[in-house]
């Protein structure tokens, strides 16, 4: 088929939607089809595919856009406009832009599969929703959780056009494995000690507080964390002053393709999510996340720690592929920590089980099950 993905996110940050959009390109691609994605304007002295860590096994065309708070909205117009002017012709349009669903499903008749990470922000969206949620043109509607699922759900959608895909992870990327002391030479971490890793974001809800005051609980223990914006990371580290805690340490952004040693690092990944967590400044998302990060973390085989938050339950279980710990609780949080760190054949087990469960998350298998049957 020749699939169109129209995608709107800021590039050449560390966010994950862009990320998310990459992946699936490339795996819409690997599926065998021809597979375009119309994105915003970048620097093209930037080797995007490789920003990315994707293969550059499909076409990119950008289309005007500012960088500022407008661009989701002149993009989505913009790519409206090119499909008029130039009728593309594809067999399907995917996206996750829904002022380009409205035009694209009321106006222009195109087959449209909008997949939804959030809940409808304003007024607005929620008009385009209405709008265009009974269209026979909106051939598929994904979210990225059960729980955004029911919400749409409650907003009206019909329940044949729904389809729960979980995001999910480049498992080729992790067949081979590797040993800690082989990841931790690459990565120049200490070789022995503990270490116990975070990777992401540091927004707000995302539990870094509780992280480092149970820090405190394993003077023998280092903890990292591997990403944040430098302005989050500052008031961290004056928090790490202000506590006198020295074995914890921020080490900001590495590129996509060099996170896979620092998981290998670790001895346990850990996810203390608030129940107020963010996926953005401002935007609550726990009950409805689907962390990428997640199923990285399963896919590296190593034991994770993580919050009861319900996005994250829909994946793991206490006891059956995780430790799970209660979400706002440092004491949780430290006893999750100590079972992890302190039972080496349970851990193992655990991160095993998470390895084989991760199978039914890659992206191609996201990619396959979103298209099928349209």
């Amino acid at each position: 088929m020749k699939i169109i993905y129209v995608g709107s996110p800021p590039l050449l940050t560390r966010g994950a939607s862009a990320i998310h959009m990459f992946k699936m390109c490339q795996a819409l691609s690997q599926l065998g089809h021809d597979t375009t994605l119309f994105i915003p304007p970048y620097d093209k002295k930037v080797d995007i595919f490789s920003y990315y860590g994707v293969k550059n096994n499909f076409v990119i065309k950008t289309i005007i856009s500012p960088k500022n708070f407008l661009r989701q909205i002149i993009h989505g117009l913009s790519c409206i406009i090119y499909f008029i002017v130039n009728k593309p012709g594809a067999d399907i349009v995917i996206t996750r832009n829904i002022i380009f669903t409205f035009f694209a499903t009321v106006f222009l008749k195109v087959p449209t599969i909008y997949d939804a990470h959030h809940p409808l922000v304003n007024k607005a969206a929620e008009f385009f929703f209405n709008s265009f949620k009974n269209s026979k043109h909106l051939i598929r509607f994904t979210t990225n959780s059960e729980g955004l699922a029911d919400y749409y759900l409650y907003m009206g959608l019909p329940q044949n056009r729904l389809r729960v895909l979980h995001n999910g992870v480049e498992l080729d990327k992790y067949k081979k494995g590797r040993t800690t002391a082989q990841a931790r030479k690459i990565t120049k971490l200490p070789l022995d000690k503990k270490i116990v890793l975070y990777s992401g974001n540091i927004y707000k809800g995302r539990g870094i507080e509780r992280l480092i005051e149970a820090s405190d609980s394993f003077k023998h223990v280092l903890f990292y964390v591997l990403g944040g914006e430098q302005n989050d990371i500052n008031r961290y580290d004056k928090l790490l002053v202000d506590k006198k805690v020295n074995n914890f340490e921020f080490l900001g952004f590495v590129d996509q393709d060099k996170v896979i040693n620092y998981l290998y690092s670790a001895d346990v990944l850990v996810m203390p999510y608030g129940k107020d967590m963010t996926i953005g400044p401002g935007t609550q998302a726990a009950e409805f996340t689907s962390p990428i990060k997640l199923f990285e973390y399963m896919a590296s085989r190593r034991v994770i720690v993580a919050s009861k938050i319900n996005s994250v339950m829909e994946i793991l279980e206490d006891g059956r592929n995780a430790v799970i710990v209660e979400a706002d609780d440092a004491d949780s949080l430290k006893k999750g920590l100590r079972k992890a760190l302190n039972s080496s054949a349970a851990s193992a087990k655990l991160a095993s089980q998470a390895y084989k469960d991760v199978r039914n998350y890659s992206w191609i298998k996201r990619a396959q099950r979103m298209i099928e049957n349209v």
